[in-house]
């Protein structure tokens, strides 16, 4: 509770749309009652977790009286997430997605399904990979410093993927993350990073 209200000083609100609990270490339990207790106290409108992917999750989310609103995941076409989906189903937990185009990786943007839509939509690869997040559900921030991306990742909603077209883009699904690192690291570098008491 402490580092909330430190945050909401230092962000100089009235209260926080979404708050995440980023990592499934430490005290992560006390830290989810303490998030439940800023909401109920209107400090916070919405919570959710963060790269929670491991029986912590139902953890969690079985004790929570506050369900996690959202889950902020690795998620794009080469890693769809299916099986964390039904997961989160029982919970009206959403995805949201990190690494939306999976960190800008050329052979994903650049499969042939996305080239092909791109050309039927006037769209860019991108804007179709966009497109296809939004109708699947998925919550998407994708991260460009360029402004004219920054306008394109904007300009997807004047057109509609058929359920052809997202059987299509389903099937290019590969299990592939592009980040990892091991739990156990996770512990360590949570440690390392904790505020000191």
């Amino acid at each position: 509770m402490e580092g909330i209200d430190k945050m909401l000083e230092r962000l100089d609100i009235g209260y926080i749309d979404l708050l995440l609990l980023h990592q499934q270490v430490g005290e992560y339990m006390g830290a989810w009652r303490d998030m439940e207790k800023a909401v109920a106290q209107g400090k916070v409108k919405t919570i959710g977790l963060s790269n929670f992917e491991s029986e912590r999750l139902e953890e969690v989310c079985e004790a929570a009286e506050v369900k996690p609103a959202v889950l902020q995941v690795e998620c794009h076409p080469y890693f769809q997430q299916n099986e964390l989906k039904k997961r989160l189903a029982p919970y009206g937990t959403v995805i949201e997605a990190w690494y939306p185009i999976g960190h800008g990786d050329a052979d994903l943007i650049n499969e042939p399904v996305f080239t092909k839509l791109a050309e039927k939509y006037e769209k860019t690869n991108v804007q179709i990979i966009l497109r296809w997040h939004i109708q699947e559900g998925t919550i998407i921030f994708p991260k460009s410093t360029n402004p004219q991306h920054i306008k394109d990742n904007f300009d997807i909603f004047d057109f509609e993927l058929t359920e052809e077209e997202m059987e299509q883009i389903r099937a290019v699904d590969k299990n592939v993350r592009f980040f990892t690192v091991p739990l156990e690291q996770q512990e360590i570098q949570f440690t390392a990073w904790a505020p000191e008491d």
